[in-house]
């Protein structure tokens, strides 16, 4: 079967519910499992769940955290007890954070939620369902009930890990959806009892001042070493000119650490403007370390980089 042998009723209903369809509402519009069978071998629709599908040529045209979006809305649109309503659930974790496209380290198979007020969790088929939130932590995005980003975040760090949590935390604040004072304030939730010295962690080292995912997780890497330093640093000339501005500077030293995200530089133009930046902080005095996507596999690189400019910092002098 190709995409032109689509069942009519099958193409309207994945047009008009691009986040995913089940099979009791294909059902009630009159398609058979027979055809549904059909259509998910022909590779029209692609099982998420027992009962959840989604387009076959949406998902494989998505991005992984998307993926991960689409999952979570097709998933939790399929539970009947799914609202804002105490023992009721809302998505949560890094599904929540997926569905305000705030940013989220890692993907996974498994959708998240959380029960509203009271109620016990469970994991199966692929729905992981945590313990209970307050009730007015839960709000609506776009219909869909979830968990706020501050709380989802910390959610992260509990289940997935620091760096995770620091990702989306980071991400939150930076969309204004999230304050640190917030994040600090939930800390004490019994909900994040399971891990709460990594929600603790995430709530300290957030700031919102990191520009991108790959910021936060090199900021996680600097802490990870201990090394410590100030992020977003304007570096001027003895002029008071701005010469650029540095992700990070290694605490009291003239060493700038610049996360680079471009997995190539395709515009010779940017490429030629950076090298003249850092030509430029070079003759101030400054020394520059660039760190990769693949660097921040490679902590015992990163530290032994960061080192070797802090010995060249050392012996430099501005011009």
């Amino acid at each position: 079967m190709g995409r032109d042998a689509t069942d009519p009723v099958v193409r309207q209903l994945l047009q008009a519910r691009p986040d995913g369809v089940t099979t009791a509402e294909l059902h009630r519009l009159g398609v058979s499992d027979k055809v549904i069978r059909s259509h998910v071998a022909a590779g029209v629709l692609l099982r998420l769940r027992r009962e959840v599908f989604v387009d076959r040529r949406v998902w494989d045209d998505s991005a992984p955290w998307e993926r991960h979006r689409l999952r979570a809305r097709a998933v939790a649109g399929s539970l009947p007890s799914l609202g804002t309503s105490p023992g009721q659930v809302a998505l949560s974790h890094r599904s929540a954070m997926a569905e305000r496209g705030l940013d989220v380290f890692g993907v996974d198979d498994e959708v998240h939620a959380s029960r509203v007020g009271c109620g016990r969790g469970h994991r199966s088929g692929g729905l992981w369902v945590h313990a209970p939130v307050p009730v007015d932590q839960v709000t609506e995005q776009d219909g869909m009930p979830s968990v706020r980003p501050a709380l989802a975040s910390l959610q992260e760090a509990v289940v997935h890990g620091a760096e995770a949590g620091l990702v989306a935390a980071d991400s939150a604040l930076r969309a204004g959806v999230a304050t640190p004072e917030e994040l600090r304030t939930l800390v004490g939730l019994s909900c994040l009892q399971r891990d709460r010295p990594a929600a603790r962690l995430v709530a300290e080292l957030a700031d919102g001042t990191r520009e991108s995912a790959g910021e936060s997780r090199t900021a996680w890497l600097l802490h990870l070493l201990g090394i410590a330093v100030e992020c977003q640093v304007e570096i001027r000339d003895p002029a008071g000119w701005l010469v650029g501005r540095a992700d990070f500077r290694v605490r009291g030293t003239a060493v700038l650490l610049e996360f680079d995200g471009r997995v190539k530089y395709t515009d010779r133009d940017v490429l030629v403007a950076e090298k003249l930046r850092e030509d430029r902080l070079r003759e101030l005095g400054y020394e520059v370390v660039r760190i990769t996507w693949d660097d921040l596999a490679r902590p015992y690189l990163v530290r032994a980089r960061i080192r070797a400019a802090l010995q060249r910092a050392a012996l430099r002098r501005p011009a």
